[in-house]
């Protein structure tokens, strides 16, 4: 199956790649999980990140570069993020390698697999003990040539807290800290880290329910972060239909909410994970900078 856009500067074709009996199943940490229908006759997530592209245009821009990463690293083994914020989409893409098991995820590999398409700036020792490097790119990163900036992210734990640090080429500084949690089993903790914030007031009781979203929080994991100038609520393991509201509810592109609208028995075999940006606007309400969704490629 395959789409195009009718748009004349936008000529660009689709494939919609099904999903096969060789597809690994992990979430946006990388962590396994067991598909939730049978898989056959449905499609792989990474079609989303690839609808998107399409959608703002760059997909030919993209394709090559991505697909060399996807062949580097090995395919469900890069995580991406589609990232919004009411007017302008981007990507990030996230490596994980916690006990420096493979070579192919280190950022010096990954800068090399992508270097013919955009040099990566910053340049990390490799004995830092990050377990994850992440670093964003927008519709003109390779037309640009290069990546100004990548995230480094530590532990130091067990119990999956953690903080990521925004690394340039002479720079570095603390982006965000953040924790993993159940949703029902810690409960008292996730409330707790949510209401303590600098960001947001918690006097209106309604506040609650619009930063702990109660359509999402029915997920397998909940994460809180702590950023430089919002907090953060992450919902992981939902179903294809709480993505489709997700993505109603703060506006994304008519093209993408339509594409999964008229797919979405094609994804109901998949988990997704969504991230919500927050904080109190100049006019007292809750405002949402960025949000975002995840797959793998």
């Amino acid at each position: 199956m395959s789409l195009t856009y009718l748009d004349p500067s936008r000529l660009e074709t689709l494939n919609l790649l099904e999903a096969s009996a060789t597809d690994r199943y992990f979430d946006y940490c990388l962590e396994p999980y067991r598909p939730r229908r049978p898989f056959r006759g449905k499609h792989r997530a990474e079609n989303l990140l690839w609808h998107s592209v399409l959608h703002a245009g760059v997909k030919s821009a993209f394709q090559a570069p991505l697909r060399a990463v996807q062949e580097h690293v090995g395919r469900d083994l890069t995580v991406w993020g589609v990232k919004w914020d009411g007017r302008e989409l981007w990507w990030e893409l996230y490596f994980y390698d916690p006990a420096k098991e493979s070579e192919h995820a280190t950022l010096s590999s990954i800068a090399g697999a992508l270097a013919p398409f955009a040099r990566v700036l910053p340049q990390v020792s490799e004995h830092v003990p990050y377990m994850m490097v992440s670093f964003d790119l927008r519709a003109d990163t390779f037309a640009r040539g290069e990546v100004p900036f990548v995230n480094l992210y530590l532990t130091g734990e067990t119990a999956h807290a953690g903080r990521s640090y925004r690394v340039g080429k002479d720079s570095a500084e603390l982006e965000n800290t953040y924790r993993f949690m159940e949703p029902k089993r810690h409960v008292d903790d996730v409330l707790s880290l949510v209401k303590s914030s600098l960001f947001t007031s918690f006097t209106e009781p309604q506040v609650l329910s619009q930063v702990l979203i109660p359509e999402l929080f029915a997920c397998k994991k909940v994460c809180v972060s702590k950023k430089r100038q919002t907090d953060a609520v992450y919902f992981s393991g939902i179903d294809v239909s709480q993505l489709l509201w997700f993505m109603r509810r703060f506006s994304y592109p008519a093209p993408l909410v339509q594409f999964l609208e008229r797919h979405q028995a094609s994804y109901e075999h998949l988990y997704f994970d969504v991230g919500v940006d927050y904080r109190i606007g100049p006019s007292g309400g809750v405002e949402y900078p960025k949000t975002s969704y995840y797959g793998v490629l």
